[in-house]
């Protein structure tokens, strides 16, 4: 109680600058938040064209109906195969013209797909950087007539998000460094408006642990009201910036901030705790060696 009595105390006496401090950790922490949020849609956007990224092994036109069944269990069956699905000529005809349009699908109402194309199985990979082994192993299935891999593709797809992965964690991690210099520079002038009650009270016997246990916690306050007032704007701002990004990503999915809510808010208010007490300890440190 006492703790609690003395850093609010203290909080209070160093208004402004305890205003400029939330104003700044909110504002350190707001992009914080933001760059969480765009690394969890860049990875599910990543499984969305994963998940696209298919190796198509086309059927000779010569096997029965029997024989595309075996087809379709033994590539099934293959290492790496996340599933495999099986598309007869129809199939392949009808979802040919829909991609097309009802604009031009129309110049081919009078073939037959049968006629033009073959049937096949479209494999999903497990791994997308092993789809070269993948491919040679379907090939070699018995009526597969040939395997189209689109590798190219797929490499640029993990190199892509893999870079912005390690962008968003380098970032990430600036600004956590640059929020908990800030909370240390702001203790540090609670730190030494108090020096010569910390010094007595060393010499009166006070343990290091009694000493620091204020000044922790209002580094620890500081950082929550931070935390709580980027949450604030972040859930407010994320819905009407998702909205907006639908009209231009209508081919992918983003997450709303429902979804996102548990670990973004967790995450913001557990980095904001840990921010005020590390800034708090490392302020303190040097006026306890007395």
């Amino acid at each position: 109680m006492y703790s609690f009595k003395t850093a609010m105390s203290s909080l209070g006496r160093n208004a402004v600058m305890t205003a400029a401090s939330v104003v700044t950790i909110a504002c350190c922490l707001f992009l914080f938040g933001v760059f969480l949020l765009f690394a969890f849609n860049i990875n599910y956007i990543g499984e969305q064209i994963s998940s696209q990224c298919e190796i198509q092994a086309f059927i000779e036109d010569t096997v029965s109906s029997g024989g595309e069944e075996r087809i379709l269990k033994e590539i099934s069956a293959l290492p790496n195969v996340k599933y495999a699905e099986f598309e007869s000529k129809e199939q392949a005809f009808e979802n040919y013209k829909k991609e097309l349009g009802s604009e031009y699908s129309e110049n081919f109402s009078s073939l037959d797909g049968s006629d033009i194309l073959r049937s096949s199985v479209k494999i999903t990979p497990e791994d997308l950087t092993r789809t070269g082994e993948l491919e040679e192993a379907a090939a070699k299935v018995r009526g597969v007539a040939r395997v189209v891999n689109r590798e190219d593709i797929i490499r640029r797809v993990v190199s892509v998000t893999d870079v912005i992965k390690i962008g968003s964690l380098i970032a990430m991690l600036i600004l956590l460094i640059t929020a908990v210099f800030i909370i240390q520079n702001t203790i540090k002038l609670s730190v030494h408006a108090r020096e010569d009650e910390i010094h007595i009270m060393k010499f009166v016997g006070a343990t290091d642990g009694f000493i620091r246990r204020p000044f922790v916690l209002e580094g620890v306050i500081v950082g929550i009201i931070g935390a709580m007032a980027a949450i604030i704007v972040i859930a407010f701002g994320y819905n009407a910036a998702v909205g907006q990004a639908a009209e231009f990503l209508d081919l992918f999915e983003l997450y709303s901030f429902s979804q996102l809510a548990i670990p973004v808010c967790g995450g913001l208010l557990l980095f904001g705790i840990i921010m005020g007490n590390v800034g708090s300890r490392t302020a303190i440190r040097r006026h306890l060696k007395v």
